[in-house]
């Protein structure tokens, strides 16, 4: 499967049926199949659509099509204006309906909500809406002597009303009358002659592209438990904190306009209410309500939402039969466990926080209050994910979300890809341009994914160049953010901005110097190397102290950063060394966190690593542990979302720096390894196995009471070990 799919359209001849301010409508197209022996239909629609032949769901995916750069929008009204020029994608998905067809008279019924495409009651820093609800299809019929039919969306062929959904907001929740709802409006013999005829608009002006990728499924379910009543208020426990909805039934002595309502929080008040304040407040509060009936309508959920939470309040005499969990069916394959329940504690709530944030292959930055596809969180996690989970598809369809976001004239790379405001910096952020490439041709060995991105690269870096002074990078758009690091303890994020951003632009250059080695682009090799030495000047020459051998006074993990980018020396290293041995505690933001971990173990400070990562301050993965969490929190302090992925970047170097499981001499993929497990004297028994592309590696470490350690090593014929330690 290569990187960019064919994107030539199948729609050539169909019409784009629009919908004009619903947030949800049904449609009916009715046609005669005879003697048919294959049936394939090809549709899309925006935003999200549920599609039936005769009454038969065509799929189980959620949330289709996914979110992309669907077409172009007035980015100039939002509050960071953005006057790039992108690229635009609509993803469309092709069934086999043959089985489901019958001799005569059939009918295909789709279900369309607002989703991406036409959310408008969430202003995300005054994001505008894309557009009204549109369908398209093209129905092909093979019939048994060979002819072949064509059924397309028309005006023509097509009705359409208002659904007994009535209100959806992606972030806000659905409204649903059942009293409304007609029997059998999916059906054939259905009477629709009261349905209206839809509008017609003009193709949007997008690559239509086949969805080479993992859906949004329900992967699991999970039983929620009463914890708390209040009249005719229940509060339900799921368990953890995990994306998806609840489903609501009534009893049978319910009776027609019962009304049942939920909400969704992350954590409870001291009384057992919610408290909404951690997953977007009141102001963007999850919520649906339903409105009984009958007849129709058995089971009540949100079909075009999702919501993510720990607790649910239900008011009415429904119940809560079961929690659906929602997400990107994302496999995960790699484990670890050791005798520390904190560490234990890290990768378990690391899983459940990144598999929460997944959904339309976007990896998100928390599944509540945002949800966006934030460029740093993502690009700072991509490595945790490729460890843990096959990742190659998701990130082969968001690499393309960033290319297509970026500005093709001037190089700057969006905070949020598919891009719907957000802040962020022009380093940590953009970065994700060059960063993401590259470690998906580490972990997969796939010189396509460096192919496709390499112009993409040498943009964003001319970028970079473009927003310095003296080397250094010190603005972005105007505007808009220009971040450094972000979540220090208590948000005070000390360590100099053009210091973090050009930290981001030597190592992007570094990335582009060796990508052009790769696809053997000699010529670019000296320009993206000199870039690199430029940056590694600036630094040196603004904020190296000679003295003491320490970058921006070691503030914040700064001297992490230049050593992971081959700055410094042996007083840089000594002097991390012994303030985090003093500190005991991490001082440091998303960025910091994971490069002073990397930077410890690399430089064979595996015990002060493990010790910062189980230490029991209050600024610690302990601290959230303590305080009942499930999922990882956005801030130290927990004063924000708690369900925010990008800390759990440390996870990674789990596998690479505790189990020691490293690529040989950096080369891709992971056919040839070395296997050298940290010195953790703390740490007496640890196991993991770590799924590769190449075949599993199980390391096993334990220590006995006499201090000697043991290390066994599993491999399958596809993997060599090169060399290992015992």
């Amino acid at each position: 499967m290569t990187q960019e799919t064919d994107c030539k359209s199948p729609f050539t001849g169909c019409e784009w049926l629009t919908f004009p301010e619903v947030d949800v409508n049904v449609t009916r197209t009715v046609f005669e199949a005879n003697k048919v022996s294959k049936a394939t239909l090809t549709m899309t629609a925006l935003g999200f659509y549920e599609a039936f032949l005769n009454g038969t769901p065509l799929s189980e995916d959620r949330y289709f099509p996914p979110m992309s750069n669907y077409e172009k929008r007035d980015l100039t009204v939002i509050h960071m204006p953005i006057f790039d020029e992108m690229d635009y994608r609509i993803y469309y998905a092709e069934y086999d309906v043959t089985a489901l067809l019958r001799e005569g008279r059939n009918a295909l019924a789709v279900r369309i909500g607002a989703g991406w495409y036409g959310q408008h009651k969430s202003q995300n820093e005054g994001m505008p809406k894309w557009g009204d609800n549109l369908l398209v299809f093209r129905l092909t019929l093979t019939e048994t002597d060979g002819t072949v039919r064509e059924i397309v969306s028309s005006p023509a062929n097509t009705k359409w009303k208002t659904d007994f959904i009535r209100e959806s907001s992606l972030y806000f929740g659905e409204y649903q009358d059942a009293t409304l709802y007609e029997q059998d409006w999916d059906k054939p013999d259905y009477d629709d002659a009261d349905w209206l005829t839809p509008d017609v608009r003009e193709a949007p002006d997008a690559k239509l592209c086949p969805a080479d990728f993992p859906r949004d499924r329900v992967v699991r379910t999970i039983v929620p438990k009463v914890i708390y009543t209040f009249g005719d208020r229940k509060i339900y426990d799921i368990g953890e904190e995990a994306s998806g909805y609840a489903v609501v039934t009534f009893p049978e002595y319910a009776r027609k306009n019962e009304v049942a309502e939920t909400r969704y929080a992350d954590e409870l008040n001291e009384d057992g209410s919610l408290n909404f304040h951690y997953c977007g407040g009141t102001a963007r509060m999850q919520r649906d309500r339903f409105v009984y009936a009958e007849t129709g309508v058995t089971e009540f959920y949100p079909h075009f939402t999702w919501h993510a939470a720990r607790y649910i309040e239900l008011t009415g005499i429904a119940e809560i039969s079961e929690y659906r969990v929602v997400q990107t069916d994302l496999p995960q394959l790699s484990e670890f466990h050791s005798d520390n329940e904190t560490l234990n504690w890290i990768f378990d709530a690391y899983v459940r926080t990144q598999q929460a944030n997944v959904h339309g292959c976007v990896p998100s930055d928390c599944p509540h209050r945002e949800r966006l596809g934030y460029t740093g969180d993502g690009q700072l996690t991509c490595g945790a994910v490729m460890s843990v989970f096959d990742a190659r598809e998701l990130y082969r369809k968001w690499a393309r979300d960033i290319r297509d976001c970026q500005d093709k004239i001037g190089g700057h790379v969006q905070h949020t890809s598919p891009f719907y405001g957000g802040g962020g910096g022009p380093g940590g952020w953009g970065g994700a341009a060059c960063i993401l490439p590259w470690r998906y041709y580490q972990f997969y060995g796939d010189k396509e994914m460096l192919a496709v991105s390499y112009d993409s690269m040498k943009a964003y870096l001319g970028y970079m160049v473009r927003h310095s002074e003296d080397g250094l990078v010190t603005s972005a758009e105007k505007g808009g953010w220009c971040l450094g690091d972000w979540c220090a303890p208590h948000n005070k994020n000390e360590i100099p901005e053009p210091f973090v951003n050009t930290y981001f632009l030597k190592l992007c250059a570094d990335i582009t110097a060796k990508t052009a080695a790769v696809l053997g682009k000699d010529e670019d090799v000296p320009v993206y190397e000199k870039l690199s030495a430029d940056s590694a000047d600036a630094l040196v020459r603004h904020y190296y102290d000679v003295a003491t051998g320490s970058f921006c006074g070691g503030v914040q993990g700064a001297d992490a950063y230049a050593l992971d980018i081959g700055l410094g020396d042996e007083r840089t290293v000594k002097n991390l060394v012994e303030k985090y041995e003093a500190l005991g505690a991490h001082d440091t933001g998303i960025f910091g966190t994971y490069l002073l971990m990397k930077t410890l173990f690399e430089k064979g400070y595996g015990s002060l690593a493990f010790r910062l990562l189980v230490n029991e301050s209050e600024v610690s993965f302990y601290n959230m542990k303590k305080h009942g969490a499930t999922t990882l929190w956005e801030n130290w302090d927990g004063c924000d979302s708690r369900c925010h992925p990008m800390f759990g970047a440390v996870v990674e170097l789990f596998f690479s720096g505790i189990l020691g499981i490293k690529r040989f001499n950096d080369k891709p993929g992971f056919a040839k390894v070395t296997v050298s497990p940290a010195e953790i004297p703390e740490l007496k028994e640890v196991k993991g196995t770590l799924w590769t592309s190449d075949g599993e590696i199980t390391v096993s470490i334990k220590t006995d009471a006499n201090g000697e350690r043991s290390v066994d090593i599993s491999v399958p014929d596809t993997i060599k070990v090169i060399s290992e330690t015992r």
